[in-house]
């Protein structure tokens, strides 16, 4: 019973983290960029600097009717919370390359709900790279 329990995790947790699912972002314009979808986050490159993405997702995570309740600023990356009807929890992190050759390129993550949401997550990406 115990090494079936065990084992039962083990395999839950693989799935969990080892499941990476690529994401086109635009395929209507043939750009070659790609999400992931990484145990329920969907992360994204964006070409501009956080600030910029910052005030843009605020902006648009009002617009689509979601209800901020927090952010969390640092050196490299803006966090930023927020409820949708069902209350439901929506994290947008964003992060600054570290790198200086794309010091304009940054990181977005999104995660809706406990284990993720692929469509809704690209919904809210699309709406701020279209902002922008």
């Amino acid at each position: 019973m115990k090494v079936t329990l065990i084992t039962l995790l083990a395999i839950c947790a693989s799935i969990f983290t080892g499941c990476t699912t690529p994401v086109a972002i635009d395929p209507l314009t043939g750009q070659e960029q790609l999400a992931e979808y990484r145990a329920g986050f969907f992360y994204a490159p964006i070409d501009a600097p956080i600030g910029q993405i910052f005030k843009t997702a605020i902006r648009e995570l009002d617009d689509l009717g979601y209800f901020r309740t927090g952010e969390l600023h640092k050196d490299t990356a803006i966090s930023i919370y927020c409820r949708k009807v069902g209350d439901d929890k929506i994290t947008v992190r964003i992060t600054q390359q570290t790198d200086p050759e794309v010091a304009e390129e940054s990181e977005i993550r999104i995660r809706v709900g406990n284990l993720g949401n692929l469509a809704e997550s690209q919904v809210i990406y699309a709406r701020i790279r279209d902002a922008l």
